[in-house]
Parts: C-alpha cells; sequence; structure tokens
C-alpha cells in the first residue's frame, strides 16, 4: 500500500539516520530554546510560568515586538536545520561537526514558500471553514461525538492539501526552482495516495495527543511529554516532504 510504505519509508529515513539527525537539528533546536528562555528571564515571565499561571500579554505591555521577533529568529533557526536536512537526504550533503551548513539564500527561499503555502492555504480554507461553521451549527445539540466527525474528514483535507503543495519546499532547499503549479502537476496522480497518507498522519497525531494526555501526570511532566511528541511529530512531517519529493518529483522509489 503506498500510502503506508511513503510513511514507513519516512520513519525508517529518521531511524537509518539517528546520528545524523542529532547532528542536523540538535543545535538549532537548542538555539531556540536560549532564545525563548532568555526572552522570558528578560520579561520577567519565566517567574510567572513557574507559578504556573498561562495568561494573554497585556496589549500595553510592550512585549509583543520582542515576542514576534523571538519568534521570528526562532522559525528561521528552525528553517536553517529543515534545510540541512533536506539536503543531506536529497543530496547527500553530509553534515560537519555539530553545526549543520547554513545557505543564507536557500533559508530564506524556504521560509518565503512557506509563507506562500500558509496564505494558500487560508484562501482556499474560506470556504471550507463556512460550510463547517454552518455544520457545527447545526450539530451543536448533538454531542462532540457528531462534532468530532466533522473535524476528522476536514483535518485529512487540510493536511492532504499541505502534502500537495510542500513539495515546493525540499525544492526550494535543493535551490529548484518550482511553483506551486508545479507542485501540483507533480503529485497530480497521487490523489489516493496522498489522502491515505493525510488520514495516516492525522491518526499519528491522534495517536501522540492521546499517548501525552495519558502520561501526564502533573503539568511539568505534561508540558516534558508534550514537546518531546511535537519535536517527533516535526521531524516525522520533515522526513515525509523529504520522502514526497523524492518519490513524486525525483522518482526516487520508497
Amino acid at each position: 500500500m503506498k500510502p503506508w510504505a511513503l510513511f514507513s519509508h519516512s520513519v525508517g529515513m529518521l531511524v537509518r539516520n539517528f546520528g545524523d539527525m542529532l547532528r542536523v537539528f540538535l543545535v538549532p533546536t537548542l538555539l531556540i530554546v536560549a532564545l525563548f528562555a532568555t526572552f522570558l528571564r528578560m520579561t520577567g515571565l519565566w517567574e510567572i510560568l513557574q507559578w504556573g499561571a498561562i495568561t494573554q500579554l497585556p496589549e500595553n505591555s510592550g512585549l509583543s515586538g520582542p515576542l514576534f521577533l523571538v519568534i521570528v529568529l526562532s522559525l528561521l533557526v528552525g528553517v536553517w536545520s529543515v534545510v540541512a536536512w533536506h539536503r543531506f537526504v536529497l543530496l547527500e550533503e553530509m553534515p560537519q561537526g555539530w553545526l549543520p551548513r547554513l545557505e543564507g539564500s536557500r533559508v530564506m527561499a524556504y521560509f518565503g514558500r512557506s509563507v506562500q503555502i500558509a496564505l494558500v492555504l487560508i484562501c482556499l480554507m474560506i470556504p471550507v471553514l463556512l460550510v463547517v461553521l454552518l455544520l457545527t451549527t447545526i450539530l451543536s445539540g448533538a454531542g462532540p461525538a457528531a462534532l468530532q466527525l466533522i473535524n476528522l474528514p476536514i483535518a485529512i483535507f487540510i493536511t492532504y492539501l499541505v502534502l500537495r503543495l510542500s513539495v515546493i519546499l525540499p525544492a526550494a532547499a535543493l535551490g529548484t526552482d518550482m511553483g506551486l503549479r508545479a507542485a501540483w502537476n507533480y503529485t497530480g496522480n497521487a490523489f489516493g495516495d496522498l489522502l491515505g497518507l493525510a488520514a495516516i498522519m492525522v491518526a499519528a497525531q491522534y495517536a501522540a495527543q492521546f499517548i501525552a494526555e495519558s502520561l501526564a501526570a502533573s503539568p511539568t511532566l505534561a508540558a516534558g511529554v508534550s514537546i518531546l511528541v511535537s519535536a517527533a511529530l516535526a521531524l516525522l512531517n520533515i522526513s515525509l516532504l523529504t520522502t514526497l519529493y523524492g518519490h513524486y518529483v525525483e522518482g526516487r522509489p520508497v
């Protein structure tokens, strides 16, 4: 079954290259943690979080700008490692030491393509969300189970759209000129494959969420488990994009 083959190949890619994966992702991840920790300590929010109180930033706190800057810097650092991973797998560009190679132009191209995909998805999802709002209003008295039946297919559909469009991201990492139309065409004959893969990914997300909630005996443990689960899912998503580009664009077997 092609969807499972794509999924298992992506998982196997991470397992087989575990050491290289650490070399690519560990230092950038620690830098992101350091960025947020520094922001929290300098703003005094660290002590508030230690008390277990999570509140929205006041409008006049003056922290929205610095927080936005920290988020953008963190995204760019994260993209740095993701670009290095795509290039490692697809170009066999081996990591040197514990710092992945920095390709500044590729990082900015990847970031720009990510923003482009997000904007396209927002436009595509507006009519879908209107239908969902209508159905939610109609079924509001039917209970949580009925509402969940709406959320599940929507989540699979959104994931499917992301998979169709996101092959432009590894292309950006490699320096290949590919637009959204080309990405859509490359995956044009893979409707069933990618829809099945989207269903597997959504199931994995639900399973990870269930595991995280089951193991969360305390707020501290809950936060730790949530971070680990989120990191594992992020690595899986990155590996999946690499697999899709290699298979549907470059014609590699899975």
